[in-house]
C-alpha cells in the first residue's frame, strides 16, 4: 500500500492559501487608498471647473482656476507617493540599503521623529559581490514601512532606532521605539502584524515582537539571504521585480 504523501502538499497549499490572502489584502488596501485619495481629489477638481464654467467674472474664473491647479499638484504628489510605495525606484535602482534611508528620511520629515539608522549589509559594504534578490529586499523595504508606520499612527514615540544586519546567512531587522507599547496579546490586524508574518513565513523567516505598555516596541524580523547571480550584480534592476503583497 503505498504511503500518503499528503502533508507536503498541505504545506504547500497552506503557503498558497496565504499568499493569496496577502495579496487580496493588498488589493484591498491599495483600493481604499485609490478611493479615499484620488477619487475624491478628481471628484474636487470636477466641482471646482464645473464652478469656472459657471463664472461670470473673469475675476471668478482666475481664482478657481489657480485652486484647480493647486489641487492639481497636490494630487499628483500624492500619486507619486503611492507609487513610491507600490515599488519605489530607488530599491532596484540602487539598491536596498538607499531606500530604506530615503524611506526613513520621508517618515522622519514628515512625522518629526528622531531616527537613528544602522545597515551593514555584505553587498553594499563589498563583502559580496552580488545584491539579495528582489523578494528578501521588497520584504525589508516594507517591514520597515509598516513598522514605521505603526510608530507614526500608534506608538506616540519621538525617537526610532533601525538596524539592518545581514550576518551568517540571515538578514535581521529591528525597529525599536520609545513609544506607548501595547499588550502584544491584544494586537489588532491594524497593526498589521497579520500581513508581516505572512511575508516573513513566505521567506522560510521568522519574525518577533517585544512590548509593554509604557515601554516601547521592539519589532525582529530574520531573513534568510538569497542572491542573486553573479552577473546580475551592482545597479542592474531585475526586469520584471517580484512584488509580494505589502
Amino acid at each position: 500500500m503505498p504511503q500518503r504523501r499528503s502533508r507536503p502538499r498541505n504545506v504547500a497549499v497552506e503557503g498558497l492559501r496565504r499568499s493569496l490572502q496577502a495579496a487580496e489584502r493588498e488589493r484591498s488596501r491599495w483600493a481604499r487608498e485609490l478611493h479615499d485619495q484620488t477619487l475624491q481629489d478628481l471628484a474636487g477638481l470636477k466641482a471646482m471647473l464645473s464652478g469656472a464654467r459657471r463664472a461670470k467674472q473673469r475675476e471668478q474664473v482666475d481664482r478657481i482656476l489657480k485652486q484647480a491647479i493647486e489641487h492639481v499638484q497636490l494630487g499628483v504628489d500624492a500619486l507619486r507617493g503611492l507609487v513610491t510605495e507600490l515599488r519605489p525606484a530607488a530599491l532596484d535602482e540602487l539598491g536596498t540599503a538607499p531606500a530604506l534611508r530615503a524611506l526613513i528620511d520621508r517618515t522622519a520629515t514628515t512625522a518629526g521623529l528622531e531616527v537613528e539608522l544602522d545597515i551593514d549589509l555584505a553587498y553594499e559594504l563589498g563583502r559580496s559581490p552580488t545584491r539579495h534578490v528582489p523578494d528578501p529586499e521588497s520584504t525589508m523595504y516594507r517591514l520597515l514601512q509598516e513598522a514605521l508606520t505603526n510608530v507614526v499612527k500608534h506608538a506616540g514615540a519621538s525617537r526610532v532606532t533601525v538596524a539592518l544586519v545581514e550576518d551568517d546567512g540571515t538578514v535581521e531587522l529591528s525597529v525599536t521605539d520609545d513609544g506607548a507599547g501595547f499588550e502584544t496579546d491584544a494586537a489588532s490586524e491594524g497593526f498589521g502584524l497579520i500581513g508581516m508574518h505572512e511575508r516573513i513565513a513566505l521567506l522560510g523567516g521568522e519574525l518577533d515582537f517585544d512590548s509593554r505598555p509604557g515601554a516601547g516596541t521592539t519589532v525582529v524580523a530574520r531573513i534568510p539571504v538569497q542572491r542573486r547571480p553573479l552577473a546580475r550584480s551592482a545597479g542592474i534592476p531585475d526586469p520584471q521585480p517580484h512584488l509580494h503583497s505589502a
